[in-house]
């Protein structure tokens, strides 16, 4: 049963980071993210092979053998046990984030043992079922050349790059490249806009602002600003940036008033 268990993570690990890194058809200038997969199925696979693998082992215990007349009771019993994820993973003074996330953890752990029961219905016909896990691969891999043929800048981008001097796109665009921009909610790379994104039932937004440095030609304070907006929390990020050189300038978090 433990193949199974194991096989069904990884499955259920696949279908939402595959989700997040084909989430760039579906918005408005947003790239497709294969890092962005890669990041989400690192940050879930903890969760789903640590706790969801041992809570369902557990329930495996009580119900044996897991058959076609148990099955809605196994499902039931994944649901209960994912509702301590929000509590054991994701403490938060908010009622509300609360609610979701063990709402989110019972989703996912019924979601984890119907994929299960699959698995144990088409491995029993034969051999051939295995290859259910193999699926993933190519969607991966398509994420991955999409995400690269999207990453090519336009040619007018590159002539605003490749302009004299040390501009102030340039110096947005260095420093928010290394925050992820344009995937999973990262700062945009331009004055102006703001980046909206939620994340465990709590809202955040992230904006880019940039300020010339006085007295100094070409060089400027890029300032990566992130708005909880539920915990009314600011958190600012500031580098001083010119041609040849960006470093870590102030860091510092304040709450909103």
């Amino acid at each position: 049963m433990l193949k199974h268990k194991f096989s069904a993570g990884f499955l259920l690990v696949s279908i939402f980071s595959l989700l997040v890194g084909l989430s760039g058809f579906l918005a408005v200038n947003r790239e497709m993210g294969f890092s962005g997969a890669l990041i989400f199925a690192i940050y879930m696979s903890p969760f789903v092979f640590i706790y969801g693998i041992f809570v369902s082992w557990l329930i495996s215990k009580i119900v044996k053998p897991v058959n076609a007349r148990n099955s809605g009771v196994y499902v039931i019993l994944h649901g209960f046990g994912g509702l301590p994820f929000a509590a054991v993973f994701i403490p938060s003074q908010s009622s509300a984030a609360l609610l979701f996330t063990a709402a989110l953890g019972a989703f996912f752990a019924i979601l984890f043992a119907l994929i299960e029961l699959a698995l144990i219905y088409v491995t029993n016909k034969g051999r051939i079922g295995w290859l259910s896990l193999y699926l993933p691969l190519p969607l991966y891999l398509a994420v991955f050349i999409i995400g690269q043929i999207q990453s090519v800048p336009a040619p007018s981008e590159e002539a605003v790059l490749d302009d004299p001097g040390y501009s102030v796109r340039e110096a947005a665009a260095i420093v928010t490249e290394r925050h992820g921009y344009g995937e999973n909610g990262g700062f945009p790379p331009e004055t102006g806009k703001v980046e909206h994104w939620n994340m465990f039932g709590e809202r955040f937004t992230r904006e880019t602002v940039i300020e010339t440095v006085p007295g100094e030609k070409e060089a400027y304070y890029v300032t990566l600003v992130e708005k909880n907006m539920d915990r009314q929390e600011v958190y600012k990020t500031t580098y001083l940036t010119s041609e040849n050189n960006v470093e870590l300038h102030n860091r510092v978090s304040e709450q909103q008033e």
